[in-house]
């Protein structure tokens, strides 16, 4: 049996900052064992079930674990009585799960089957192949019965089995079918909306067949444009079959094609911008493709010895554009893993093979893939430093529907020391696909410290009725102070003039941007100089002079006005009474 190892060289690559982008993953619980090569199947009451596989230190599992959505938790459920990878996994009808074949301990290749009953728990056995397979396929029927075909009979694959078999749950047998056209192992299969299979590539190479379950016989489709080993393939919704990268020997691909069972042809469509295999393509609800991990990661020392590791990039395939579109990447780079979708319309990634700075190792992490229908732009906010008690700029956030289809928005809410005001429909009006609107969002501290905040929408989509724009900002009981606090500059002849000087001081606990100092009323009564920064840093200082040249014989009163990005501008009240030019200031 083929295996993969990686040597890792430490080498930087430099990508664009996005905005938020359409889709996120998150960490969830930890699983029981780390597993790689193993089976990942969705249960029928929602839960997951991963099975099997070997762990980090190479030993072979018998072990399976269940993944409960409520509470993002994995626990053990019943072993398996023979520890295999590599093998075949289906959900029967009457949601018992049946797995075939893999390969076991002692590099042995199996033809066992077994039956796991989710109500107790507990396997049991489902008779055995006519011949021991692993790397195979194996594809639930519209009829309830599982066609079982392909895969290598010795754990180096050197012979590989044509040879076709039906289980039938009602008795718990096994049947020999047609046999395919071309003996193959790590092809795809697919159950095409008209009943029938489609197998693709593997070890055959561009190869394609067909097996009509009506005269159990195999026949040769349409080959693909490219040999693809190692491919990802996924029914859209439309009843035709993507099919994603792949490898022809050490090199991933990027490029992906379409068959159309009606007119049984293969046609090219947007290449992936990454070249990837042994990774995983999962059919989301909107009709998009999730594209995740695999080999794609290149790593080079010399042209002798190019070889590519586990990359953590993800794509969404759109099937009306002909695109694919970067989404957000996984949490860690991974190959070999498993992607299965789950209620309401999320994607869990368990185990696979990830790596260190030093080597490859088998991972018993597990994350929940959420497509968003809405994104923002930006997707955070921060408001700096504000006075306690004033209002900021407001500052907007783009929202668009990146989602194939109109939008709902049910509500839009701040919270925290923020107001919002916005331009998005609200339930029943939608926002098309590929629209956009604005939130408008203001802040006014409460208290000083930090302040954290947060606008949420909900929408109808399952995958995410609920996301937030993170807000934050700073309040300041007292960001700049003068002192003294004001200006006597006394009695003044007519024509003469006094100067006094206060000291402008920053209280606060951030550098403060001065953006303007004026006197008002701005008519020469009052005027000032000072020898103030663009920036004065925290509790740095600087001096204002004020001169007083009264124009009559009046009292006078003014304000010096420092504007500044911590809030409201810092005040500065000047007084003086003008003098006869006889009388005395004495």
């Amino acid at each position: 049996m083929k295996r993969f190892s990686c040597v890792v060289f430490v080498f930087i690559s430099f990508s664009p900052l996005f905005a938020q982008i359409q889709g996120q993953w998150v960490s969830t619980g930890m699983m029981q064992s780390a597993r790689e090569y193993d089976a990942q199947v969705r249960l029928t009451n929602g839960r997951v079930l991963a099975i099997g596989g070997v762990d980090n230190s190479n030993n072979l599992l018998s072990s399976a674990e269940i993944y409960n959505p409520s509470v993002g938790t994995w626990a053990l459920t019943g072993s398996m009585a023979d520890p295999r990878e590599i093998f075949a996994a289906v959900v029967l009808t009457n949601g018992k799960v049946l797995v075939t074949g893999g390969m076991s301990t002692g590099s042995t290749v199996l033809a066992s089957a077994e039956l796991y009953d989710p109500v107790a728990g507990t396997w049991g056995s489902a008779g055995s192949m006519s011949v021991a397979r692993a790397a195979h396929t194996a594809t639930l029927l519209q009829n309830g019965k599982v066609l079982v075909t392909g895969g290598c009979q010795t754990s180096a694959c050197s012979s590989v089995t044509s040879v076709s078999e039906l289980y039938d749950p009602t008795s718990n047998t096994w049947s020999t079918t047609g046999n395919l056209n071309t003996a193959r192992y790590y092809q795809s299969a697919v159950k095409l909306k008209t009943g029938k299979v489609l197998v693709v590539g593997g070890s055959a190479g561009s190869s394609c067949e067909l097996y009509d379950p009506a005269k159990g016989t195999w026949s040769v489709a349409a080959s693909m444009s490219t040999t693809r080993n190692y491919s990802a393939a996924a029914l859209l919704t439309d009843g035709k079959v993507l099919v994603t990268g792949g490898t022809l020997t050490r090199f991933p691909i990027s490029s992906a094609e379409i068959y159309d069972p009606t007119a049984n042809t293969w046609t090219a469509t947007g290449s992936m911008a990454t070249g990837r295999y042994a990774h995983t393509a999962t059919l989301l609800p909107d009709g998009t493709v999730l594209v995740a991990g695999g080999e794609g990661q290149s790593i080079s020392c010399g042209k002798a010895c190019t070889g590519y590791i586990p990359t953590a990039k993800a794509e969404i395939y759109n099937e009306s554009k002909g695109t694919f579109t970067p989404t957000a990447s996984l949490p860690r780079a991974l190959a070999y893993h498993s992607t299965t979708l789950f209620g309401p319309g999320r994607a869990l990634t368990g185990g696979g093979m990830g790596y260190t700075a030093t080597c490859c190792v088998v991972v018993n992490n597990a994350e929940v893939f959420t497509p968003l229908t809405m994104t923002f732009s930006p997707s955070s906010l921060n408001f700096g430093l504000l006075q306690t008690g004033l209002t900021s700029t407001p500052q907007t956030v783009t929202v668009t529907n990146v989602s194939t289809h109109s939008a709902t928005v049910s509500s839009i809410a701040s919270s925290g020391d923020y107001s919002e005001s916005n331009t998005c429909p609200i339930a029943p009006a939608t926002l098309p696909a590929g629209q956009n609107c604005t939130i408008t969002v203001t802040f006014k501290p409460s208290a000083a410290g930090t302040r954290n905040g947060a606008v949420t929408l909900k929408d109808n989509d399952p995958g995410s009725p609920a996301q937030s724009i993170a807000l934050t900002g700073v309040g300041e009981t007292l960001t700049l102070g003068f002192t003294p606090a004001s200006l006597n500059l006394g009695s003044v002849p007519v024509g003469s003039s006094s100067t006094q000087s206060a000291t402008l001081t920053n209280d606060g606990g951030a550098a403060v941007n001065i953006t303007g100092i004026a006197v008002l009323p701005a008519n020469g009564t009052f005027t000032q100089t000072n020898n103030c920064p663009a920036t004065l840093n925290v509790q740095e200082t600087c001096t204002i002079q004020v001169v007083f040249t009264p124009p009559d014989v009046f009292n006078y009163k003014a304000t010096v006005s420092v504007s500044n990005s911590g809030g409201g501008a810092a005040s500065l009240p000047v007084s003086g009474t003008g003098l006869d030019g006889g009388q005395s200031t004495q």
